[in-house]
């Protein structure tokens, strides 16, 4: 089971039965919630489910007792991934499965998967058993009567106001911090709220009730105000008090050390970059001016040659061979010139062969 600031706020809340009984009262459908006494609410330990299903246990389970006589039992799940389980289904049939298996007597118990989640999106993934079959929707249809079915009791609190949190004191104050974890407005929603934490320092006692606050520092990238301080602290005895403002510093000062070596890392990166950034455009620069100072004198070298080449022809005719040419294709562009200067006291072009214009 998975262990995240998440996971470790819902049960510290709703392994408090008082705190959970609100939440189900909203939730179940009215004649069911009418015929439960939630107020004897009973926890039961998700360890039972063994083997091989203990990471897939619920993170609470508990027994109801039917106003009639009997149980139902209820597995509460808290869901926070990035991205909705597609086989939430098939882990609350596993769960019910276990529960019958431990049951005692020749009915089955009656048990209820409770689903919250709180992802940045919209929960997407099935909950019904029979959207995991593999056989085309008409025969899963008639075949209903055949095939197991179960459905998730889903509350999705990316998709429902404020108002509409479940839940009463620490318990809807929980799943409002857990509504706003992903929005970063923790602080904002405790602000707004504090007659609900003062409900929870009534309910679950200071001790526990501290780790709303502490969970909201873990979430938040920012800390509480002094304003928000001098509404909540006084709610707290002194030890509780103490404990959590110490709680503060310390994430105060990691948030720092994290700050800085973000900092570090970040400058790095972007120096690093700029750098080579840097480097490129200097490279680009340098390179197109040498190209083009190479051109230059490529061109300055052709129009020597074409001249002395069209100099030479006019004065010798036929008598300018290919290898004439050569020579003057090999020339330097000082040795051009001297072959212009020369052209006109030439007395033939085999002069180019013997002293490159008589030097």
């Amino acid at each position: 089971m998975s262990n995240t600031p998440h996971d470790h706020l819902f049960k510290l809340v709703f392994s408090e039965p008082a705190e959970l009984a609100p939440v189900l009262r909203a939730l179940l459908p009215a004649p069911v919630a009418e015929r439960l006494d939630l107020d004897q609410l009973i926890p039961s330990p998700t360890e039972q489910l063994d083997g091989d299903l203990r990471l897939r246990a619920p993170d609470l389970l508990y027994r109801a007792p039917w106003l009639g006589g009997g149980w139902a039992h209820l597995a509460l799940v808290i869901e926070h991934q990035s991205s909705p389980d597609p086989l939430m289904p098939l882990r609350a049939l596993r769960t019910t499965l276990r529960v019958w298996e431990q049951a005692e007597g020749p009915r089955l118990p009656v048990v209820i998967t409770v689903v919250i989640t709180h992802g940045a999106r919209p929960w997407s993934a099935p909950t019904r058993l029979s959207e995991l079959y593999d056989a085309p929707p008409e025969a899963i249809e008639r075949l209903r009567p055949y095939l197991p079915e179960l459905g998730l009791l889903l509350e999705d609190l990316a998709v429902i106001p404020d108002e509409r949190v479940p839940g009463d004191g620490g318990g809807k104050l929980a799943l409002l911090l857990l509504r706003h974890a992903h929005d970063n407005k923790v602080w904002e929603t405790l602000d707004a709220n504090v007659p609900l934490f003062a409900e929870a320092v009534s309910v679950l006692g200071d001790s526990r009730a501290v780790g709303l606050l502490s969970y909201a520092m873990h979430v938040s990238d920012a800390p509480w105000d002094v304003a928000l301080k001098q509404k909540l602290l006084p709610l707290l005895q002194t030890p509780e008090r103490e404990k959590i403002m110490g709680y503060a510093d310390r994430r105060f000062e990691e948030g720092l050390a994290v700050g800085e070596q973000r900092g570090i890392t970040i400058g790095e990166q972007r120096g690093i970059t700029i750098g080579e950034q840097r480097g490129i455009t200097i490279g680009e620069q340098r390179g197109e001016q040498r190209g083009i100072t190479i051109g230059e004198q490529r061109a300055e070298r052709r129009l020597r040659q074409d001249l002395v080449t069209r100099l030479l022809r006019k004065r010798f005719g036929s008598a300018l061979t290919p290898e004439h040419e050569a020579v003057l294709a090999e020339a330097s562009v000082d040795e051009l010139e001297v072959f212009i200067e020369n052209v006109l006291v030439m007395s033939h072009p085999d002069e180019l062969l013997h002293n490159r214009g008589g030097r």
